[in-house]
């Protein structure tokens, strides 16, 4: 606790040499973290109260089981983090609003201390998200607003396990956690694309591996079957940011021309979505036609999946040996920022 304490200590001085719009963004940060600090109780205790319901302890025995498997068989030390367990009284544990010029792609980015430069702005407060949501629409940026189970403390807290994910299905869970563990074992400052796109990348090859441990292949099949339909998903995705990229690229458009044949373009991928959403296994696109399909929601969508091919092939090239590979990850991570994303490409031009 006394560490805990000492790191809010030195935020809080940081914050006193920021503006005071940034410390009301902060101020709210605070508290929201130290009411998961306050709230938080130790999984031991949980599962020795005789009054806690025994699907809550079957779900941190759970938890208690993939902690270990991270840390004995993929090299991702789990230290403190999900040792505690916090009941929210809401539905996610945060709102992130991301946002995209109208004829870009780019997302809009804020820095944080100790993150650097981040595409999205996160609010314990739903309202508090909507209000900003608002204000940057009024300045013509595309807007979405997403709920987040979880986040990341990149190990300046003990993460806990929130009652938003603790009952997802089991490989779900498992994913989860191997992607947030995967944040605390590298992170590179100012590329969100990169930690991103190895963390979620990580956490599949994580999930693979600790379904097949278990002996369940029915469940090994059926997640397979769910990031297949995910890269198809994200291939759409990819594709229509792809359409929109060179349209934006044109110099001689005007606005109005250039607005329409942006409507025509994401018109194009709602349809391609609602014909998805009758093959099997893709009634979950219904959900994800009813986001806000723009600049915005694209740019989130490669944040998480842009570099995923390459470091899928990179996990390949290091014989799916999960030391070999952070180590080869860790490597990249040294590399300028350019250089880098250059050396993704090659890896990501390789892949299958």
């Amino acid at each position: 606790m006394r560490v805990i304490w000492l790191r809010a200590l030195l935020v809080i001085g940081f914050l006193l040499l920021t503006g005071c719009s940034t410390v009301s963004y902060y101020a709210q940060a605070a508290r929201g973290q130290a009411e998961l600090i306050c709230k938080r109780q130790r999984i031991d205790a949980v599962l020795a109260d005789h009054e806690q319901p025994e699907a809550l302890k079957a779900r941190l025995r759970l938890v208690n089981a993939l902690r270990r498997f991270a840390g004995d068989e993929l090299d991702l030390p789990p230290g403190d983090s999900y040792t505690h367990y916090v009941a929210l009284d809401r539905p996610m544990a945060l709102w992130v609003v991301s946002a995209a010029p109208e004829f870009s792609l780019e997302l809009k980015s804020w820095w944080y201390p100790f993150v650097g430069q981040f595409e999205g702005r996160g609010f314990f407060n739903k309202q508090q998200a909507k209000d900003l949501a608002d204000e940057l629409r009024r300045k013509g940026y595309d807007v979405v607003v997403s709920g987040a189970p979880a986040y990341s403390t990149l190990g300046w807290f003990a993460d806990p396990v929130l009652s938003t994910f603790v009952n997802f299905k089991d490989a779900d869970l498992a994913e989860l956690i191997f992607h947030e563990l995967t944040h605390q074992r590298l992170y590179i400052s100012g590329d969100t694309a990169f930690n991103e796109s190895f963390a979620t990348a990580t956490a599949q090859a994580a999930t693979m591996k600790w379904l097949a441990a278990r002996g369940n292949e029915g469940a090994s099949q059926e997640y397979a079957a769910s990031v297949n339909r995910l890269d198809r998903i994200t291939q759409k995705l990819r594709s229509t940011r792809d359409k929109l990229g060179i349209l934006f690229s044109q110099p001689n458009e005007s606005v109005v021309t250039q607005r329409k044949l942006k409507v025509g373009v994401y018109q194009a991928l709602r349809a391609e979505l609602k014909l998805l959403q009758n093959e099997p296994g893709f009634s979950g696109v219904k959900n994800r036609r009813r986001t806000p399909m723009n600049n915005a929601t694209l740019g989130s969508a490669a944040v998480y999946h842009k570099h995923v091919p390459a470091f899928r092939k990179l996990f390949e090239n290091c014989n799916q040996r999960f030391p070999d590979y952070f180590k080869a990850v860790g490597q990249l991570g040294k590399l300028p920022r350019a250089e880098r994303h250059r050396a993704l490409k090659v890896l990501r031009l390789a892949a299958p």
